[in-house]
């Protein structure tokens, strides 16, 4: 299963020690990897094809992208193919730009059904796989209603809707990051987020994985599905956690 990372701070950031750590421990997934990242509001996505872990060692490229890449918002992902070829092309993370921004999109998870869905927009026609597809669908339902894409509840509430109609409209197992450089949005129906902020022993920032012990020996703390809901929704602004939401198929 893939796995996922993110780093979301105030201030430009690097995560020279977490990344690496993350690639070490998510080594079983061996379809590729990418590291994303925001420069002057530009989406830059760094990826290959090739092992993350290869003969003992963490794969150079990216262990020189750990030590200089830098930003407010870092995701990275760690691939386990499920659907499409083993090719740069799906690795993730992917970008698209919408609403006035790029934003960057990495998933994991197996979400079959919605490999099916045509998007009217622009598409990520080089990657035939659940992940572009839902990436797609999101965007589309951002973008249905004609909101200014900056961070404030009606954003929120138009992804929240979008995620809600996804998981109606194609039932899966869903783990995704989605952000334009100002805010970070993870949601999860299925394993878990293992989220720390303010590490003694990595970087400061809000750190979130999707891997079983986090990153480190400290108190990492565990959001997952709660048993009733559809699934949980996080919006993240620098270190802080603003709005966390179950949801629900009715509005509660």
């Amino acid at each position: 299963m893939c796995d996922l990372f993110a780093l979301s701070a105030s201030k430009d950031y690097s995560a020279p020690q977490a990344l690496p750590i993350f690639a070490v421990r998510a080594k079983k997934n061996l379809d590729g990897w990418g590291i994303g990242y925001f420069k002057k509001r530009a989406a830059l996505v760094e990826k290959s094809s090739e092992s993350v872990y290869m003969k003992g060692r963490l794969h150079d490229s990216f262990q020189r992208l750990a030590r200089v890449v830098s930003g407010r918002i870092i995701i990275s992902h760690v691939r386990f193919r499920t659907s499409g070829p083993i090719d740069e092309c799906h690795a993730h993370p992917f970008i698209l730009h919408f609403g006035g921004y790029d934003w960057i999109f990495a998933h994991n998870g197996r979400a079959p059904l919605v490999e099916s869905y045509v998007s009217p927009g622009v598409r990520l026609d080089e990657a035939v796989s659940d992940s572009a597809r839902a990436f797609e669908y999101l965007r589309d339902g951002l973008t249905a209603v004609d909101q200014p894409a900056t961070f404030n509840g009606a954003l929120f509430g138009l992804l929240k809707r979008a995620t809600i109609q996804l998981l109606r409209d194609y039932p899966g197992n869903y783990n995704y990051l989605l952000s334009n450089g100002s805010v970070l949005f993870a949601f999860t129906n299925h394993r878990q987020w293992m989220v720390l902020r303010g590490s003694r022993n990595l970087e400061k920032g809000l750190l979130l994985t999707t891997l079983e012990r986090g990153l480190s020996g400290e108190r990492w703390t565990r959001i997952e599905r709660r048993q009733d809901s559809l699934g949980e929704l996080l919006a993240i602004v620098g270190t802080d956690i603003v709005i966390q939401e179950s949801l629900y198929e009715v509005e509660r």
